[in-house]
């Protein structure tokens, strides 16, 4: 085996088969292939309740106050949340409009009409709320 067939080798996860072909069992085996001759260069395999714990039970997005979009996973059997990420949400709306991404996923000019009036329309909100803070914190004149 020469380095560059080495270099092809992808990831793979399927369910396990023990025996009977015709019959799946609680496992999953993954590992590492080379793609072109399915050859298994190694693999393991794992129960599934062993999988199960590792995919989300939960999944909670909210807007922090600078405007990051903050995503949490609630996996089963640990404690807390685990794989917590931020992303601006500057960043989201630049990605979306880039322009390989609209063609990529057919965004209409009415389907940016749509999401420009919900940003103003949230725009609106955040100013009306810091109206509502600036006037709760003047001071009275007496």
């Amino acid at each position: 085996m020469t380095f560059s067939t080495v270099s092809k080798v992808e990831p793979f996860g399927e369910p396990s088969v023990q025996g009977c072909p015709d019959r799946l069992n609680d496992t999953f085996r993954f590992g590492y292939r080379i793609p072109d001759t399915n050859t298994v260069l190694a693999s393991v395999e794992v129960p599934l309740s062993v999988v199960q714990q590792s995919i989300p039970q939960e999944l909670s997005v909210r807007l922090s106050q600078n405007g990051g979009v903050i995503a949490s996973l609630n996996l089963e059997g640990t404690a807390g949340c685990k794989g917590i990420m931020e992303v601006s949400l500057v960043q989201l709306v630049e990605e979306l409009i880039e322009p390989h991404h609209l063609s990529m996923e057919e965004v209409t000019p009415s389907d940016l009409e749509v999401l420009l009036l919900k940003l103003e329309s949230s725009a609106r909100l955040v100013r009306a709320a810091m109206s509502t803070l600036k006037s709760s914190t003047e001071l009275p004149f007496g």
